[in-house]
Protein backbone atom coordinates (compact mmCIF):
# COMPACT_ATOMS: atom_id res chain seq x y z
CA UNK A 1 0.00 0.00 0.00
CA UNK A 2 1.60 3.37 -0.87
CA UNK A 3 1.46 6.11 1.87
CA UNK A 4 -0.89 9.37 1.43
CA UNK A 5 0.86 13.01 2.10
CA UNK A 6 -1.89 15.55 3.25
CA UNK A 7 -1.10 19.04 3.15
CA UNK A 8 -0.06 21.55 0.52
CA UNK A 9 1.60 20.11 -2.78
CA UNK A 10 3.98 22.18 -4.39
CA UNK A 11 3.39 24.73 -7.17
CA UNK A 12 3.24 22.79 -10.31
CA UNK A 13 6.55 23.23 -12.21
CA UNK A 14 6.30 25.29 -15.85
CA UNK A 15 8.15 24.04 -18.52
CA UNK A 16 8.69 27.35 -20.56
CA UNK A 17 11.93 29.17 -20.51
CA UNK A 18 11.27 33.01 -20.32
CA UNK A 19 7.65 34.57 -19.66
CA UNK A 20 5.81 35.28 -22.73
CA UNK A 21 4.48 38.58 -22.83
CA UNK A 22 0.99 39.12 -23.83
CA UNK A 23 0.75 40.73 -27.44
CA UNK A 24 -1.33 41.05 -30.86
CA UNK A 25 1.17 41.31 -33.57
CA UNK A 26 0.56 40.30 -37.57
CA UNK A 27 1.94 37.56 -38.84
CA UNK A 28 2.55 34.44 -40.97
CA UNK A 29 3.66 30.67 -40.15
CA UNK A 30 5.27 29.07 -43.69
CA UNK A 31 5.15 25.52 -44.22
CA UNK A 32 6.54 23.25 -47.17
CA UNK A 33 2.72 22.71 -47.98
CA UNK A 34 0.81 26.58 -47.43
CA UNK A 35 1.00 29.34 -45.68
CA UNK A 36 -0.74 30.84 -42.78
CA UNK A 37 -1.84 34.08 -41.62
CA UNK A 38 -1.75 34.29 -38.06
CA UNK A 39 -1.95 36.72 -34.96
CA UNK A 40 1.13 36.07 -32.53
CA UNK A 41 -0.96 36.29 -28.82
CA UNK A 42 2.16 35.80 -26.56
CA UNK A 43 6.08 35.95 -27.66
CA UNK A 44 9.67 35.55 -25.55
CA UNK A 45 12.94 35.19 -26.42
CA UNK A 46 12.38 31.44 -27.14
CA UNK A 47 8.98 30.94 -28.40
CA UNK A 48 5.51 32.43 -29.45
CA UNK A 49 1.71 31.35 -29.19
CA UNK A 50 -0.48 31.53 -32.59
CA UNK A 51 -3.60 31.86 -33.10
CA UNK A 52 -5.27 31.00 -36.65
CA UNK A 53 -6.64 28.52 -39.04
CA UNK A 54 -5.81 25.09 -40.11
CA UNK A 55 -2.46 25.45 -37.75
CA UNK A 56 0.60 22.96 -38.24
CA UNK A 57 0.88 19.91 -36.10
CA UNK A 58 2.96 19.67 -33.44
CA UNK A 59 6.40 17.97 -34.84
CA UNK A 60 6.15 20.51 -38.34
CA UNK A 61 8.81 22.91 -38.62
CA UNK A 62 7.65 26.51 -39.57
CA UNK A 63 9.03 29.94 -40.87
CA UNK A 64 7.98 32.36 -38.91
CA UNK A 65 7.46 35.90 -40.05
CA UNK A 66 6.55 38.84 -38.74
CA UNK A 67 7.12 42.15 -39.89
CA UNK A 68 11.00 41.87 -41.66
CA UNK A 69 11.99 39.95 -39.06
CA UNK A 70 12.06 36.04 -39.02
CA UNK A 71 13.01 32.64 -38.01
CA UNK A 72 12.53 29.20 -38.18
CA UNK A 73 10.38 27.36 -34.91
CA UNK A 74 9.10 23.85 -34.38
CA UNK A 75 5.49 23.30 -33.24
CA UNK A 76 5.20 22.38 -30.23
CA UNK A 77 1.64 22.15 -29.14
CA UNK A 78 -1.80 22.33 -31.23
CA UNK A 79 -5.17 23.40 -30.15
CA UNK A 80 -8.34 23.77 -32.43
CA UNK A 81 -6.95 27.48 -33.42
CA UNK A 82 -3.80 27.96 -31.53
CA UNK A 83 -0.44 26.68 -31.49
CA UNK A 84 2.72 26.81 -29.08
CA UNK A 85 5.99 27.67 -31.18
CA UNK A 86 9.67 27.13 -30.25
CA UNK A 87 12.07 29.09 -31.88
CA UNK A 88 15.60 27.42 -33.38
CA UNK A 89 17.37 30.79 -32.32
CA UNK A 90 16.10 32.61 -29.36
CA UNK A 91 15.10 36.26 -30.39
CA UNK A 92 17.15 39.39 -29.12
CA UNK A 93 15.77 41.65 -26.85
CA UNK A 94 16.10 44.69 -29.95
CA UNK A 95 14.29 42.03 -32.61
CA UNK A 96 11.35 41.59 -30.28
CA UNK A 97 10.75 45.79 -30.29
CA UNK A 98 10.92 45.41 -33.74
CA UNK A 99 8.39 43.12 -34.34
CA UNK A 100 5.87 44.92 -32.07
CA UNK A 101 6.94 48.02 -34.22
CA UNK A 102 6.31 46.51 -37.64
CA UNK A 103 3.29 44.41 -36.90
CA UNK A 104 1.12 45.78 -33.88
CA UNK A 105 -2.03 44.28 -34.62
CA UNK A 106 -4.38 47.60 -34.33
CA UNK A 107 -1.78 49.66 -36.88
CA UNK A 108 -1.95 46.27 -39.16
CA UNK A 109 -5.35 45.75 -39.58
CA UNK A 110 -6.29 49.72 -39.35
CA UNK A 111 -8.42 49.84 -35.88
CA UNK A 112 -7.59 51.33 -32.49
CA UNK A 113 -8.47 49.94 -29.20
Amino acid sequence: MNPVSFGRKPPPVCRRGPVRETVALAGSALAITRSRSVVISDLSSEGAGLNGRDLPPPGDEILFVVGSTDRMADVVWRGPDQCGVHFETPLGEDEIDKMKREAEWTSVCGSWR
